[in-house]
């Protein structure tokens, strides 16, 4: 399949009218004129200086597929119909609707539109930093550059995360010229290219990210070079599809990724106007998501996996209460005695536990937003040792990780069936709405996700129209098993 060259340029008109109001005032990107036009060192700077902001946006949207993704997961539940809460957490799971005409068509279409538009931003500082030599007149230039790269490559990066295919165009690439589409696997290995890139920039120069930029606790550009290889790590454990692709994972370069990684949490600071998450409102919010009760059941197995089919709190041990020897099962999580959810729409919906830990932010909003915790660095680390070979260091760094210092759980024997054991619990109770998607990526890599349950998104309908591309879609029977929809599962 090859890409129509006009959607090359309906994506960098949309983009140009998306920037029209910020620095960069040019109202067509292939204009003769766009060289000079964003040769000024200023213009480049100040699209640079939004780009970390608008990938991050776009991963905590309420019109994204972040809270779709976390019920398709049986994380959270939900039987509200918002956003595709309900339809991606219906059972038996459905085919997924790829129609623009669908209710819910935003959660992929914004998402895919998006990042392609900050995929082309980061392209466009790029072409004037790298292409064609401009330099910032305050010495910045290794600076934007850094950040560029890093969006450039988490933009490709969750492209491959999250659909089956897409177009790999950067700063290198002859617009000119047809693109083939690629696949999931070679969007991520685009995306770490332009990570070990800003990783090299960000290693070899002395900056911080300014606080407009980023706020909230500093990054230096050591810090900054971690993150970048904590991401790099968080890309190739998760574009797993299915078990056989994760056993194919390079997991000594997964280690050596996350052995440079964060060493704090990456978590932006809300101010509730430019910065905020709408992903973590509308999850923990009382009166619109729960806890599945997946996640209750790992805590405490004697409570079930699913709530009873009467719906009664009374046919749940101890009315839905659960214990454990987990501490965070206080700390981060709330019994309910009743679920506002509707009976009609299934009781497989409803649930007895909320999660609270974030509800500082609910009162506030203007709270830090986890969204890389330094305890998913170490899950990685713990995963990829124990994949190498390396069972005591991975049981080493499970054991010095937030499972015991928050969780007070005893430490684990150099096991490897439970460390990997470990690492799937601690993704969903530990790291709970923190990454978009995790639990999800998690799920999918181990054969987990409900039968039927979609592994990727298709090109979202509305570009296979303008692409003039014929319409698909996944789900139960569409597509091929195993690789586009799940035929595993964990009941």
């Amino acid at each position: 399949m090859m890409k129509n060259i006009r959607y090359i340029l309906v994506v960098l008109l949309t983009v140009t009218a998306m920037t029209a109001c910020e620095d960069l005032e040019v109202q067509n990107m292939n204009d003769p004129d766009f060289d000079t036009a964003f040769s000024n060192p200023g213009d480049i700077k100040g699209v640079a200086s939004g780009l970390i902001n608008r990938w991050f946006m776009i991963n905590q949207e309420y019109e994204g597929p972040g809270l779709a993704l976390w019920t398709t997961a049986d994380a959270g539940t939900c039987s509200w119909g918002n956003v595709g809460m309900q339809d991606f957490g219906n059972e038996p799971r459905l085919v997924f609707n790829n129609k623009p005409s669908y209710s819910n068509a935003v959660i992929t279409e914004n998402y895919y539109n998006t990042l392609y538009s900050v995929l082309s931003q980061s392209n466009d500082v790029l072409s004037q930093t790298i292409n064609n030599g401009v330099e910032m007149e305050d010495g910045s230039t290794p600076l934007v550059n850094a950040v560029a790269y890093f969006t450039q490559g988490l933009s490709l990066g969750y492209l491959g995360l999250l659909y089956d295919k897409g177009f790999i165009i950067t700063h290198e690439t002859d617009l000119t010229q047809e693109i083939e589409s690629s696949s999931y696997s070679d969007m991520v290995a685009a995306a770490l290219v332009s990570l070990d890139k800003c990783i090299e920039i960000s290693n070899s120069n002395s900056f911080s990210i300014p606080s407009s930029w980023l706020p909230g606790e500093p990054w230096t550009s050591a810090e900054f070079a971690e993150l970048a290889s904590s991401y790099a790590a968080r890309l190739m454990v998760f574009s797993a599809r299915n078990k056989d692709e994760d056993n194919a994972t390079d997991w000594n370069k997964v280690y050596n990724y996350a052995k440079n990684g964060i060493q704090k949490d990456f978590a932006p600071l809300a101010d509730d106007i430019q910065w905020y998450s709408l992903y973590q409102t509308y999850s923990i919010y009382p009166g619109w998501a729960q806890v599945d009760m997946y996640t209750i059941n790992l805590m405490d197995p004697n409570m079930p996996s699913k709530f009873p089919s009467t719906g009664l709190f009374s046919d749940l041990p101890n009315n839905g209460q659960a214990s454990s020897d987990d501490a965070r099962l206080e700390s981060d999580y709330e019994y309910m005695s009743s679920c506002p959810f509707r009976a009609e729409r299934g009781y497989y919906h409803f649930s007895s536990y909320r999660y609270k830990r974030l509800d500082a932010y609910i009162s506030t909003w203007t709270e830090p937003m986890p969204v890389f915790r330094k305890a998913e660095n170490d899950y990685l680390i713990a995963e990829s040792a124990l994949r190498t070979d390396k069972v005591q260091e991975a049981a080493d760094v499970m054991n010095a990780s937030a499972r015991v210092t928050r969780g007070n759980l005893p430490d684990l024997p150099a096991n490897a069936a439970q460390i990997a054991e470990a690492v799937h619990y601690e993704r969903f109770v530990e790291l709970m709405l923190t990454g978009m998607g995790i639990q999800y990526f998690q799920m999918r890599k181990e054969n987990l996700l409900q039968p039927g349950a979609i592994l990727h998104f298709p090109i979202p309908g509305s570009q296979l129209e303008v692409m003039q591309m014929e319409y698909y879609t996944f789900g139960p029977g569409t597509g091929t098993a195993g690789v586009d929809y799940s035929n595993g599962g964990w009941n």
